[in-house]
């Protein structure tokens, strides 16, 4: 079954796999697991559509780089979707991956986080564009979530918020630095480039940055 929803412009944008409406932590909690991205907002659980070669590609690129960089100055650590962000008794996400300080791995459970990520990142699909900037972004506003930043590959733009809900910048070419991940940064045209540049040659142009 695939869903589509209506942005505030009153056009159809959203495609997931499926939507169901009425949903209680409960349902939830039966129907995540290890292999598919669901969530659970205000009584919607959601199952996303699985991801694109162009998302795989930018998601391994990107997780890549951003575990080499923490890993090697023990800053805390890095998971991935489908693993939960548990904001709320009716408000359970899976960013595509989350940072933590080793201050928040305290609020590690075995399945979430309990609380909101000290960096949460979202790259954007075709079924998820408008959710992830408008419903998901409110969300992780009201959650207080530190550091939000959204990838959308059809737009070539990235988009920061400190904190989530207060944008910092939206561009396509040039750095894009967390406050959270002391001294991590990335520049957005790496996501765009073909073929995706090398990890160790990117970390050594952050290095550079200082």
């Amino acid at each position: 079954m695939v869903v589509k929803t209506v942005n505030s412009a009153g056009e159809l944008e959203d495609r997931f796999f499926a939507v169901r409406y009425g949903a209680t932590p409960q349902d939830w909690e039966e129907a995540a697991d290890e292999t598919h991205f669901v969530e659970l907002i205000d009584g919607r659980l959601i199952m996303h559509s699985l991801a694109g070669l162009g998302h795989q590609r930018t998601f391994g690129f990107l997780h890549h780089l951003l575990r080499s960089f923490v890993e090697a100055r023990k800053l805390g650590e890095i998971l991935t979707g489908p693993f939960t962000m548990d904001l709320a008794l009716e408000r359970k996400f899976e960013p595509d991956l989350i940072f933590i300080t080793r201050k928040t791995m305290a609020n590690l459970a075995e399945d979430r986080l309990l609380g909101p990520a000290d960096l949460a990142i979202e790259i954007a699909s075709a079924s998820t564009r408008a959710y992830d900037r408008g419903e998901k972004r409110e969300c992780y506003r009201v959650g207080r979530v530190a550091e939000y930043v959204m990838i959308d590959a059809f737009s070539k733009l990235v988009t920061l918020d400190r904190p989530a809900g207060r944008e910092i910048l939206s561009l396509q070419e040039g750095w894009i630095a967390s406050e959270s991940c002391k001294g991590f940064a990335f520049r957005a045209e790496w996501l765009w480039a073909d073929p995706l540049p090398e990890v160790a040659d990117c970390l050594r142009e952050i290095e550079k940055r200082g």
